[in-house]
């Protein structure tokens, strides 16, 4: 169901589901915001049932200028963009009673307030303070709470002059990103002293020792055989998951990514032995999920040669301009020449008060030091910004 709704010049839009409106439409929107703000991607997050869609949508005069993805849950909120999980003790628990609306993606860690590209900037904030005082209004409507999860810089830069005083931004995870040189591997020696890329060159070598091969395929030909690879290593971090179902995870994806994801595959002879997916958007290849064989895994140094060397070669050959290599392992992936972006929670209304708001802010303050010591550009202008909001 869509409605819809006036303030000023900008008209709102509320999708039921982003197939009310098209591809098209919606990517031009977009323009060269992440992946995990395209249409596609949203189509696919829609598809796990788990939460209802109310995407936001600002027009003037009919055309497009602004827009915020948007999902209600009332329980069983995906574990890292679950508040109470992410803020313990400051934020309730999700219930029917108490629903999380969620701003941005709620999946993939790369949230953004879209608009249009060439908006002038008057019309822009308009649009862009139109559409969080709808999304305060549903969280309010609702009884439950309201928060955009995993903002981008420019996103925060746009939301910050609407903000009211007990809105709490939290730096809460970094992106690490790998830009790609045009001469690929090596123009990416070059980053390195002898001495620091004399590591790199031994993990090369490892993987060719251990006598693999990588080949480059889609979802539709391999799902079967990265559905026990990825099952192992996502087991050995505490999560149920059989080999049939994560199979079936792919060939779901492949229904829809076929045509932009690729699979850097490792092989030892006819058996795939590692793999590191990655999803095409724009200039940009996106790293998700990775599969190793336990037995040679580390032996063959599989995750770094496929999520790194392989596909820096690959990236440079098919004129991709960045690796965006998500969050998490920042030591291993700045010492690759990795750099870190800061990535923000919006709490609007936040129930952070007193010893719970201190606390918070505790957490923050260390995140923020640990990212900083793997790179002090982890620090940006926004971020400053934001500190002085605070």
């Amino acid at each position: 169901m869509t409605a819809s709704a006036e303030r000023g010049s900008i008209d709102l839009t509320e999708l039921g589901s982003i197939r009310e409106v098209g591809a098209r439409q919606w990517d031009a929107l977009a323009g060269d915001a992440a992946l995990y703000s395209s249409h596609l991607w949203l189509e696919y997050g829609e598809e796990l049932r788990d939460s209802t869609a109310r995407h936001l949508l600002a027009s003037d005069g009919g055309r497009p200028v602004a827009a915020i993805p948007v999902h209600r849950f009332t329980g069983g909120v995906p574990h890292f963009y679950d508040p109470a999980v992410l803020f313990p003790d400051a934020c309730p628990a999700t219930t029917a009673e108490h629903p999380l609306l969620l701003g941005g993606t709620r999946l993939g860690y790369t949230s953004e307030v879209l608009v249009a590209p060439g908006t002038p900037s008057p019309l822009a904030d308009e649009a862009v303070s139109t559409l969080l005082a709808r999304f305060r209004a549903l969280g309010a409507e609702s009884g439950g709470l309201a928060a955009l999860l995993y903002l981008t810089d420019s996103a925060v830069e746009r939301l910050l002059p609407s903000l009211e005083p007990r809105d709490r931004l939290v730096m809460m995870d970094a992106n690490a990103v790998l830009d790609i040189d045009p001469d690929g591997l090596e123009g990416y020696r070059k980053r390195f002293t002898a001495r620091q890329f004399k590591s790199r060159r031994l993990e090369m070598r490892r993987y060719d020792e251990a006598g693999c091969r990588t080949l480059v395929l889609r979802l539709s030909e391999c799902h079967e055989d990265m559905g026990p690879l990825s099952a192992q290593v996502l087991r050995r971090y505490g999560h149920l998951v059989t080999d049939e179902g994560e199979s079936e995870r792919f060939a779901t994806q492949a229904r829809l990514f076929d045509e932009n994801c690729r699979i850097l595959a490792a092989y030892q002879g006819d058996r795939m032995v590692g793999f590191t997916q990655f999803f095409f958007w724009g200039r940009t290849m996106y790293a998700r999920s990775h599969g190793l064989d336990d037995s040679i895994g580390r032996e063959a140094k599989l995750y770094f040669n496929l999520t790194y060397y392989k596909a820096v070669e690959y990236a440079a050959a098919n004129g991709y301009g960045t690796l965006d290599l998500s969050c998490d392992a920042f030591r291993a992936k700045v010492t690759r020449g990795a750099r870190l972006q800061p990535l923000w929670g919006l709490v609007l209304d936040a129930p952070w008060q007193g010893s719970a708001l201190d606390r918070v802010r505790a957490e923050e303050a260390a995140r923020r030091a640990e990212f900083a010591g793997f790179d002090p550009g982890v620090e940006t202008p926004v971020a400053r910004l934001v500190a002085a909001r605070d």
